[in-house]
């Protein structure tokens, strides 16, 4: 199904520096998401953490963010980034951190819902044993919350690579801006539709992975 979709729709008509210039922006997209996902589960993480310190003014601060985060486009949290907190710098890191800390926002979601569904008692009885916080956290409570956060996290992975899609509107060539850019010069629809086919392939595979490590988390049962 895939060598059919690409065999019909890769535009021969490229040369071969545009040829390169796609390899170059597909790679593009993989940093964006590479980058953006490794902010996001970084910080998304320490999110999850502080809110499970319950300290009120703290929780409503971080309640705060991820509401606004998840509450407006990530288009205009783009461009946020890009022309007004990171002006100074390029484009690209300006979408990087504008993807990883709107994802880090569903991280924090998604560690903190996978930590909730571990028996509270597992926290107590770590604390009656004089383990302090963070030492529980880590090594009591965070392992048994593993298999319910790791398929969430590849499920936003996924979701992040599509949504690298929108960098365009800040002018980051990524696969499917230069896909755009060949479609105004070919005057051929060919370059959108590869590109289309591009990211299903990339996320068949993507979803491949996280399901063979879903089972082998589920293995250990």
């Amino acid at each position: 199904m895939v060598c059919v979709g690409v065999y019909f729709t890769y535009p021969t008509e490229l040369n071969a520096t545009q040829r390169l210039a796609y390899l170059q922006s597909y790679k593009t997209t993989l940093i964006l998401t590479a980058g953006g996902i490794t902010i996001g589960i970084v910080l998304g993480f320490f999110l999850a953490f502080l809110r499970f310190l319950k300290i009120k003014p703290l929780t409503f601060i971080i309640d705060e963010y991820i509401d606004i985060l998840r509450g407006t486009p990530l288009m205009l949290q783009l461009m946020v980034f890009a022309f007004i907190i990171l002006v100074s710098f390029e484009n690209l890191y300006a979408a990087i951190v504008a993807l990883g800390l709107n994802s880090s926002a569903y991280v924090a979601e998604i560690v903190r819902s996978g930590i909730a569904s571990v028996d509270r008692g597992q926290m107590e009885a770590a604390r009656a044993m004089g383990l302090d916080y963070s030492t529980s956290m880590g090594q009591i409570i965070i392992p048994q919350a593993t298999k319910n956060i790791l398929p969430a996290l590849a499920n936003e992975f996924i979701s992040l690579f599509k949504e690298t899609s929108i960098v365009g509107f800040i002018s980051v060539a990524d696969i499917t801006m230069q896909s755009r850019s060949f479609q105004s010069v070919l005057y051929n629809p060919k370059p959108l539709i590869f590109a289309g086919v591009i990211y299903y392939t990339s996320v068949k595979i993507f979803s491949y992975l996280a399901k063979k490590l879903e089972e082998r988390l589920n293995r250990h049962d």
